[in-house]
């Protein structure tokens, strides 16, 4: 028969050994259960503004069928913008939060853009997504305009191909005047979910 001697010393180590690894049982056991903390292990979220500028210069001459002068000018908008940069081939998703068309400057008084322009973000594999002017819009200087939210999904899409093809945005349409120039810029901000650096 096997006889075991333990003294103070020995039960205080083991003692304290047991609550060490009850301690880290219970850290581990809290950790995984916070889905969050999990989350926060495997993704980042960005929120960035992507912003592209269109200096559309009307037709000095009037349309054919009506008084009215035309424009239709395109630029590309650039999703990986300086914050996004380190991130480029780890994005998982893009979600937009607003649009806003502003009016950064036109050099004549008492512009409109008539009924029917349009405003089109889309990229080159055909996906698009239209805003259309069902009144006038009176041009001033720092005017802005935000987009409707129900197109969101749709943009989601358009700018998560950014990888494998352009985004354009564009504006065409009529307006009242003739040779006016217009800055008009894009504004989208974003939240970008992406898997750590």
């Amino acid at each position: 028969m096997a006889y075991f001697y333990i003294n103070r010393k020995n039960l205080n180590y083991i003692a304290m050994k047991i609550a060490i690894r009850i301690f880290m049982l219970l850290m581990l056991t809290s950790g995984l259960s916070s889905c969050e903390m999990i989350k926060g292990w495997t993704e980042v979220e960005i929120d960035t503004t992507l912003e592209a500028e269109l200096d559309i210069l009307t037709d000095d001459t009037e349309l054919k069928s009506t008084e009215d002068f035309g424009f239709n000018e395109s630029e590309i908008l650039q999703v990986i913008n300086p914050d996004l940069e380190d991130y480029a081939d780890l994005i998982e998703a893009i979600e937009v939060e607003s649009v806003t068309i502003e009016i950064e400057e036109v050099d004549q008084s008492g512009v409109k853009l008539l009924t029917g322009t349009e405003f089109i973000i889309s990229n080159t594999l055909g996906s698009s997504y239209t805003w259309t002017l069902l009144n006038e819009w009176d041009l001033d200087n720092n005017f802005s305009m935000p987009l409707p939210s129900d197109s969101y999904d749709d943009l989601n899409d358009i700018l998560e191909a950014y990888d494998t093809s352009d985004v354009n945005v564009s504006a065409i349409g009529t307006c009242n005047k003739g040779s006016v120039h217009i800055l008009l810029n894009y504004g989208l901000e974003i939240k970008v979910t992406s898997s750590p650096l």
